[in-house]
């Protein structure tokens, strides 16, 4: 009958220890939430989380607005650039046009076809056929300069451009397109050579003082 009794006293002390360890955990927990700082309850951090959040996808998407218009305008400005360029009228055959310290002169233009007399009587042969551009060229600076350059363009029908055929140095007109022209100096009948496909329709000729100039062009036909 003791043992009975040390038994039951026994389980109701576990009960109760139990009953005022819960009673203590709730007490404890209440106790941090009454006094855990505002800025770190769940509910303020959840909201800060999703405002951060809003805050850098606007950012994000603006710096995106700013970047896709910033090419926009440059790609407008190209366009509009090459428009002016492309609609710009053009000087033809005999007119004096300008670029830098050079002043050009178009005289001619002729199409030998798929050979030319080089120096000592050597035969040049075009990959194509040749053209001939010839100028007169005047320095208006105040330093020697060459109109030696590949930047002397031959522009077709469709705007496809042509640099100078590598077979000029080897014409008898080679001298002229090489030499240095001092101030004030006119040289004559400067020969340009190109190389351009079989019945090419060429349009405009665009001459320039250096490869840095912006040019100058001359109309053809």
């Amino acid at each position: 009958m003791l043992l009975v009794e040390v038994q039951a006293s026994a389980r109701q002390w576990l009960r109760d220890g139990a009953e005022m360890t819960e009673k203590v955990d709730r007490t404890e927990n209440a106790h941090r939430s009454a006094t855990r700082p505002w800025f770190k309850k769940p509910r303020f951090v959840l909201s800060l989380s999703l405002v951060l959040f809003l805050v850098i996808v606007v950012a994000v998407n603006a710096t995106r607005d700013r970047g896709s218009a910033i090419p926009a305008t440059s790609d407008s400005q190209s366009q509009a650039e090459r428009s002016t360029q492309v609609g710009a009228p053009v000087a033809g055959i005999g007119a004096k046009v300008r670029d830098g310290t050079f002043e050009f002169v178009v005289t001619a233009v002729e199409r030998p076809g798929k050979t030319l007399v080089g120096k000592l009587d050597e035969a040049l042969t075009a990959h194509g056929e040749f053209v001939v551009i010839r100028v007169n060229v005047t320095n208006v600076g105040n330093k020697a300069q060459s109109p030696d350059c590949s930047c002397q363009l031959l522009h077709n029908e469709n705007g496809r451009e042509f640099e100078p055929s590598s077979s000029i140095l080897r014409t008898t007109g080679a001298l002229k397109f090489v030499r240095e022209i001092e101030p004030g100096e006119t040289v004559e009948d400067v020969l340009v050579l190109f190389d351009v496909a079989p019945g090419t329709k060429v349009v405009n000729v665009e001459l320039h003082n250096s490869p840095f100039s912006p040019g100058v062009q001359v109309k053809l036909s």
